[in-house]
C-alpha cells in the first residue's frame, strides 16, 4: 500500500464532523451560569432539526413558541462547533493534497501502462514483421 493511500485511509477514518456555524449573542445571568434571553428568562436549551443544522442544539426565548417571544437565539455548542469546523477544514486540505498524490500516481502508472504496451508492440514488429 502506498503512502498516499494509507494516508488517505487514515484520514477517512476520521469520525464525521460538524460543519455548520452560525452567529450568536448571550449574556450570562448573575451567578447561575444559565443564559438569559432578552425578555429576562432563563433560556430554553433547543434541538434544530434542519438540513443545515440536523440535531444541533441551541438556547432560545422560552416564550418563542407561544409567538410573543423576544426571537433571541445562540448556539450551545459554539466554541465546539468552532473547533469541529477548523478540524474539518484541515482534513480538507489534507485530502486535497491525497487526492493530487493519487491524480499524479495514476497519471505515471498510466504512462507506464503506454510505455510497456508500445515495447511489446516493437517486440512483436521485431518477430513478425
Amino acid at each position: 500500500m502506498s503512502s498516499s493511500s494509507s494516508r488517505f485511509l487514515r484520514i477517512s477514518a476520521t469520525k464525521n464532523l460538524k460543519m455548520e456555524l452560525g452567529s450568536s449573542s448571550s449574556r450570562k445571568s448573575r451567578n447561575s451560569g444559565h443564559k438569559l434571553c432578552f425578555c429576562g428568562l432563563k433560556a430554553s436549551i433547543n434541538q434544530a432539526w434542519t438540513d443545515k443544522n440536523p440535531a444541533r442544539r441551541f438556547y432560545g426565548c422560552p416564550r418563542f413558541k407561544f409567538g410573543n417571544g423576544c426571537k433571541y437565539f445562540s448556539w450551545f455548542d459554539e466554541e465546539e462547533a468552532r473547533d469541529e469546523i477548523r478540524k474539518k477544514d484541515r482534513i480538507i486540505e489534507q485530502l486535497k493534497v491525497t487526492i493530487a498524490e493519487m491524480r499524479s500516481d495514476l497519471e505515471k502508472k498510466q504512462m507506464e501502462t503506454v510505455k510497456d504496451e508500445d515495447e511489446i508492440v516493437r517486440q512483436f514488429e521485431e518477430c513478425f514483421v
